[in-house]
């Protein structure tokens, strides 16, 4: 690689980097709306109380000013006034905290789009609860507890006695549904170890419905080995409050749709505004719209008209991304709720023609009910409501009795996994406990990330000194490569959406003292290549090329103790230390062979130095060689 096209890379990885970062760097704007439900002047008085709010709390960090404007993401919508909120390094905690003004519009709020958002996906630093303040809880699933209540259903002597029928029976049909009997009570007391996973990933996808419907900024919902659910909420530092959010669950709902009878002629009716609705851009207007559109095609109060939604195949990231595909008008009473759902919904495979399905099975009273709906009412459509969405409107094709049936569709796995958990959604499949809750407040989270900053800060101080000292130019020209190797950690902490924690800046003050190793090591070799009397350029060339492997080697062996504390074996703060410590052994190995060697080559061939500044006494003159040449 050229001295040319090494510059060119750095100048490149540079620029990228500082587009990174930019959201950080850079002023944002925050918009904070009233909710739209009150009236002018209580809208009024809610922003301008926000105003008074910033203005007494935050004073010279951010300013707040009112405006008038469109809604982000909806440039058609209507002007309406908000506070514009402008400051740098705005955090979730922040966000949260505007959240809970009486009166603001929690869903609404949201941070102006930068360009370098938009078009490099960058995304502001997320700070973890050490460092922001908020609350943490890990919860763990009460096995005991389902264990004992599967019992209670199913009792051994109800078991033994099936078996006993079972054997007893000469009818092969009867035989074949007490057998089917026996086996959904062995999967539903089933509690092994990847069952057991199951049923807490349902939960943690109940748990992020119920939490992001409260507008929280970047609540950390995840499993913590297979049965417990770390929730971690930026700038939530009530207990109460944080317990309030995983206090109660999704309603589910079973509706009736009859594509022959009159549903369908409204369906058809409410389908031509469909068009209108999806240009809204909140739940207020949506509401608001669905009861006039109801009132203008005349549909009787029997009947509810709900909303289909489904995945957009050109959206994708984790988690679900729902959106309205259309309408459908349902009976409004519902036939049957989640309650009716044992907690055996699951994915499964067709043994006749192999395809995906989901699998479901019903309580007692369930079964009966399901039974006689499914009965009454072949060639319907049965929708499923989560808070009145609809997620799913599978046709009756027949009776489904005995208290188990299928769903089938066009489904692969991960479409049935996920359709699976929403319709366990009517109620927690397991019992929770908490077992950890701790809370950080924003004042203890500002004093760490300022010791933090303060550390690194003295740390490069500290370690361009020495070099400074110890290697002259040479030493000013590695202390350039370490503030490069920063600002590329930055980028990469950026890119990859990555939670930087206290530990993680330890490790950040780690990787500063291990980067200038590398540099030492090259410049060791370098210095006994000039002390054998060599030209500049031999000495350059021969100390990188030979100390290039013991760099890469040295390096490796740090790499692989950040693999493994930044894998399933590391948790917590081990697991933000590994994360670091890898994107910084990563970062060095850039910064030392690519970026440091170009600046030596540099001087060395382009601007052909007969003198090189690498220490005391070691300012080396190029030695003449037979022909004339250094």
């Amino acid at each position: 690689m050229s001295v040319q096209v090494r510059f060119f890379l750095i100048i490149l990885v540079i620029g990228l980097s500082v587009a990174l970062i930019w959201p950080n760097i850079g002023e944002r704007t925050i918009r904070l709306y009233a909710n739209e439900t009150f009236s002018e002047t209580k809208r009024d008085e809610v922003l301008s109380r926000a105003e008074a709010y910033i203005k007494d709390h935050y004073k010279g960090r951010y300013t707040p000013k009112i405006a008038m404007g469109k809604p982000i993401g909806n440039p058609k919508g209507v002007d309406e006034k908000y506070l514009s909120i402008t400051g740098k390094f705005v955090q979730a905690a922040f966000l949260n905290e505007l959240s809970r003004i009486e009166g603001v519009d929690a869903a609404r709020m949201a941070l102006e789009p930068m360009w370098v958002e938009r078009n490099l996906k960058a995304k502001p630093f997320k700070l973890g609860l050490d460092l922001q303040g908020g609350m943490n809880l890990v919860l763990e699933g009460d096995f005991e507890k389902v264990a004992a209540r599967m019992k209670e259903l199913y009792p051994p002597e109800m078991v033994q006695d099936l078996e006993k029928k079972k054997e007893a029976e000469k009818n092969a049909e009867e035989k074949k549904s007490i057998q089917a009997k026996l086996d959904s009570i062995k999967q539903a007391t089933d509690l092994s170890p990847e069952k057991r996973k199951s049923d807490m990933e349902g939960v943690l996808q109940i748990l992020s419905s119920r939490i992001n419907q409260t507008g929280t900024s970047e609540p950390l919902i995840r499993l913590q080995g297979n049965e417990q659910i770390e929730i971690s909420l930026p700038g939530v530092a009530n207990p109460d409050q944080a317990k309030q959010l995983i206090a109660s669950t999704a309603r589910v709902t079973y509706h009736l749709h009859d594509p022959q009878g009159e549903e369908q002629r409204y369906t058809q009716l409410a389908n031509l505004d469909f068009a209108e609705y999806t240009k809204l851009g909140t739940d207020v207007q949506r509401e608001k719209f669905l009861k006039n559109l109801a009132e203008k095609i005349k549909m009787p109060k029997a009947f509810s008209l709900m909303v289909m939604y489904g995945k957009n195949p050109n959206i994708t990231h984790k988690g679900q991304h729902l959106e309205p595909e259309s309408f459908l008008v349902v009976d409004k009473e519902p036939v049957m709720t989640g309650e009716a759902m044992s907690r055996n919904v699951y994915e499964d495979r067709n043994p006749e023609d192999g395809r995906i399905v989901v699998s479901f099975e019903l309580t007692s009273a369930g079964a009966d009910k399901f039974g006689k709906i499914t009965s009454e009412n072949q060639g319907k459509l049965l929708a499923i409501a989560i808070d009145d969405k609809i997620r799913s409107a599978p046709r009756i094709q027949g009776p489904i009795l005995g208290g188990r049936g299928q769903i089938t569709g066009d489904f692969d796995v991960q479409e049935a996994r996920a359709l699976a958990i929403v319709i366990r959604e009517g109620a927690l499949p397991v019992p929770l406990n908490i077992v950890e809750e701790r809370s950080v407040g924003p004042t203890l989270g500002q004093a760490a990330i300022d010791a933090g900053l303060k550390a690194i800060f003295v740390g490069f101080i500290l370690v361009f000194a020495y070099m400074l000292l110890y290697y002259h130019g040479s030493g000013f020209i590695a202390s350039v490569g370490l503030l490069i190797n920063l600002l590329l950690m930055a980028a990469i902490f950026a890119l990859m959406d990555f939670t930087i924690t206290l530990p993680g800046l330890a490790g950040v003050v780690l990787t500063m003292g291990m980067a200038v190793d590398s540099n030492v090591i090259i410049y060791e070799r370098i210095r006994e290549e000039l002390a054998r009397g060599k030209s500049v350029k031999l000495a350059v060339a021969a100390g990188f090329e030979r100390a290039s492997l013991t760099i890469i080697d040295a390096n490796l062996t740090t790499l692989i103790a950040a693999i493994i504390l930044a894998s399933k074996l590391g948790v917590g703060p081990i697991k933000g230390f590994g994360v670091t410590l890898f994107i910084g052994i990563v970062t060095t190995l850039f910064t030392a062979l690519v970026v440091t060697r170009a600046i030596m080559e540099y001087l060395a061939y382009s601007v052909e130095i007969k003198s090189l500044s690498i220490g005391f006494g070691k300012h080396r003159k190029a030695t003449k060689l037979v022909g004339g040449k250094a």
